[in-house]
């Protein structure tokens, strides 16, 4: 399994006290994406431009010519020339390039993951599976999910399910939490801002619902693209009209990721869009119980 970090002490990502995996990998590509480091399968050269001096050993040093000189970004990595050989790395003095993602073996991760048992049973706590799509880690995926299980340890994903009905299924007695993105529901609007229809997305979120699934939506808030009033009736009448489904999490947008962009040398389309808080939302979560939903502004 690719993962690109893990993250300890988490209390957004579900109950309790959580450990949160972040998988790397996605097969959607959002406009707004947060960690446009988890996008690429496999593991990547970041490059930290507030730390560089702008000495090019990094370049010279590269067996392979990966590494250029960009005036807007400063020495980028080619992820599709790198061999990830460290020489970069080791060649510079101010830690201005690391290596993004790592993978584990399914016991060294279990067993990774089992030293916060403790914090899990104080807390009501556990894990979360989170990317990235975690999804697309497929069969290995469940294998870990069904060893923790064994070890009595919650589990909580944190998806955009846009995958085929029998990647998700066999998941089903094995997560105790699903969150769930919407993120539009004009299937062409969906598709420019993220290079996917929202068919898949939507068809799973009904048939996790008419399993039985314990499932919250959770919708990011990007200006521009669904943070109208007239956007949201549209969802809130989906979830109305298709399911029994009742909590909703509206995140508002923020650009975090913006250093992560330049890090790997690309644009970021919202790196001027100004970021939002809860309070921006008021109206949307009041319109949400209208539709007699369970709405919040923010993870829970």
């Amino acid at each position: 399994m690719n993962v690109f970090t893990i993250e300890r002490f988490g209390t957004k990502d579900g109950p309790g006290i959580r450990t949160v995996v972040f998988f790397k990998g996605c097969n959607l590509r959002c406009a707004w994406c947060q960690n446009p480091e988890s996008q690429l399968a496999k593991p990547q050269v970041m490059y930290t431009q507030a730390s560089c001096v702008g000495c090019g050993k990094c370049a010279e040093v590269c067996p392979v010519g990966a590494i250029t000189y960009d005036e807007t970004f400063g020495f980028i990595s080619d992820s599709n020339l790198c061999v990830l050989c460290g020489a970069c790395l080791d060649a510079c003095l101010y830690d201005a390039r690391s290596i993004v993602g790592k993978e584990w073996d399914e016991d060294l991760l279990v067993k990774e993951l089992l030293k916060d048992r403790q914090f899990f049973s104080e807390s009501g706590g556990g894990v979360t599976f989170s990317g990235g799509e975690p999804l697309l880690q497929g069969k290995s995926l469940v294998s870990l999910s069904a060893a923790l299980k064994k070890e009595h340890i919650n589990l909580a994903i944190e998806s955009a399910a846009c995958v085929p009905w029998p990647v998700l299924e066999p998941f089903l007695p094995l997560i105790d939490l699903f969150y769930i993105d919407i993120k539009h529901l004009d299937s062409e609007k969906h598709k420019k801002y993220t290079e996917s229809d929202n068919s898949l997305i939507l068809e799973n979120i009904i048939a996790l619902d008419r399993n039985g699934a314990n499932v919250i939506i959770r919708v990011p808030i990007i200006p521009g693209f669904n943070d109208t009033a007239e956007e949201m009736r549209k969802t809130f009448s989906f979830l109305k009209e298709n399911t029994s489904l009742q909590k909703v999490e509206l995140l508002p947008f923020n650009r975090l990721g913006l250093a992560k962009y330049r890090g790997l040398g690309r644009a970021y389309a919202y790196e001027k869009t100004q970021n939002m808080v809860n309070e921006d939302l008021t109206d949307l979560v009041l319109l949400g119980k209208e539709y007699g939903l369970l709405v919040h502004a923010g993870a829970l």
